[in-house]
């Protein structure tokens, strides 16, 4: 089977199972954050970056270690079982001791436990990470793809059962955890790795520095999506904090099922084509421009019916999500087409320019978010998402163009066309609610939104985006058949 047909295959099945799981989990997001109070969901944020952020060396870049190189032995990998193990072992002890200066920073006692308790997902990495790296080196995507569906499948309706009882933030905890449980078990069962750990690393030592620089890499990208939470839990209350997160929750659906979808199998792809000597640059410039013809009226879309959308969802006590969820979406494009260069940097042996991208723009929106959720609460920090973010990727760009030697006019073409595109359509749906809004039902006005949101992108996708459409419709076709 050629790369193009693997891709294709992979495509496929993350899709099919993505999009089920998807209507699983927007059908129960959509009732636990009815049953739940912001308070809850501000108390697990400040847990989760804090685990995320420790969660980013866990691994150690090691997965993806093994999917680039070309070989590797059986010793290479006794030894990183072993060093996952020494790492894990250090984490866990050191979110332990560390629990309850992380509470005094938040000034959050209730932090605590939820901490202690996500320790599990650290033993977790280290029985997963070595059947993922095989899955997905042979590009075993329908079986990732299941286990995906059956985590996610499990994690939901533990989350719902609880927060139905009454469990308050600890149905997010519990939920989250049987994900990670299922996840690595169901891995280890379609990929045993039955081998004894060593803890001598000499033969592994570029396996190890390259997984150094991704981790280093996902550090840097940590500290971008995080400082935001981090910062707002140390300058806000819970409930503040609270409904800042279920925005980022809202708006970040198709973010966090789209880019991670593509990027899943772009890396091994570009690693193949790259370790035949064959020309990446063309499927780096396609997938960028499928991903923006997708992200622009999604996240555009969402921005300009969240007014009506929110209130429907999620009912009248959550009405502030309405002014962050109506700014946050509008840089998620550019943050999609940002993350996509991630894989095209590491399959051509450049992950240090990954991470400088990422660490570019942590220097830039760090301290814009700042002073925005400081001076401005929310919609400071919202704002100054909307500024800084699109001014970090003309940089970020300028530097794949220039590295990964892309054509630069169509390059920034397949930036600007959709955009101007998606702008169009923003425009048209805050015109209908100005001349409609309060004449029809709200459930009528959204539908409205949307219908006109769809003619209108796709009528000036037509005339500007029409190369972009045709590999789109091309792409649903072949995942069809």
């Amino acid at each position: 089977m050629s790369i193009t047909a693997r891709v294709i295959h992979s495509l496929k099945w993350l899709t099919f199972t993505k999009f089920l799981a998807q209507l699983l989990r927007w059908a129960v997001t959509f009732i636990v954050i009815r049953l739940l109070m912001p308070e809850d969901y501000g108390i697990y944020a400040m847990a989760d970056v804090v685990m995320y952020f420790f969660a980013l060396f866990s691994g150690a870049g090691l997965a993806s270690a093994l999917i680039q190189v070309r070989n590797f032995s059986k010793i290479q990998m006794r030894q990183i079982l072993g060093l996952l193990i020494v790492i894990n072992v250090a984490l866990t002890l050191a979110v332990f001791l560390l629990a309850p200066g992380i509470a005094d920073f938040y000034q959050e006692e209730r932090v605590i436990p939820v901490l202690y308790a996500l320790l599990i997902g650290f033993l977790t990495v280290t029985i997963e990470t070595l059947p993922t790296a095989m899955l997905e080196r042979e590009m075993r995507f329908k079986t990732l793809s299941l286990i995906e569906l059956a985590a996610a499948t499990i994690s939901a309706v533990v989350t719902l059962l609880l927060a139905l009882a009454g469990y308050g933030v600890w149905s997010l905890v519990v939920g989250h955890l049987s994900e990670l449980v299922m996840r690595a078990g169901l891995k280890f069962a379609a990929h045993p790795i039955m081998i004894l750990p060593q803890f001598r690393f000499g033969k592994s030592i570029h396996l190890i520095t390259f997984g150094g620089i991704k981790t280093l890499t996902f550090l840097a990208w940590f500290a971008l999506v995080s400082i935001d939470t981090i910062i707002g839990g140390r300058l806000w209350d819970t409930k503040t904090l609270g409904i800042y997160a279920v925005a980022l929750q809202l708006s970040y659906i198709p973010m966090n099922k789209l880019v991670p979808l593509v990027k899943q199998v772009a890396f091994p792809a570009y690693a193949k084509i790259h370790q035949t000597d064959s020309d990446i640059v063309p499927y780096i410039m396609k997938a960028n421009g499928l991903i923006l013809i997708m992200a622009f009226p999604i996240f555009f879309g969402f921005a300009a019916t969240a007014s009506s959308l929110v209130p429907l969802l999620l009912g009248e006590k959550w009405l502030a999500v309405v002014l962050p969820a109506s700014l946050i979406p509008l840089i998620l494009p550019f943050r999609a087409s940002q993350e996509l260069m991630d894989p095209a940097f590491e399959a051509s042996g450049r992950p240090q320019d990954a991470l400088k991208n990422w660490l570019i723009v942590f220097a830039v929106l760090a301290p814009m978010l700042y002073i925005g959720a400081l001076y401005g609460g929310i919609a400071g920090m919202c704002w100054a998402w909307v500024i800084g973010l699109p001014l970090t990727y003309i940089i970020t760009s300028w530097r794949a163009i220039r590295y990964l030697r892309l054509p630069a006019s169509p390059y920034i073409s397949a930036v600007l066309r959709p955009l101007l595109a998606a702008a169009v359509m923003f425009a048209a749906i805050h015109l209908l609610r100005y001349l409609i809004s309060g004449t029809v039902p709200l459930a009528l006005l959204l539908a409205l939104e949307i219908l006109l949101g769809v003619t209108v992108f796709l009528a000036m996708a037509w005339l500007l985006c029409r190369q972009e459409l045709f590999h789109l419709f091309e792409l649903g076709k072949r995942l069809k058949g």
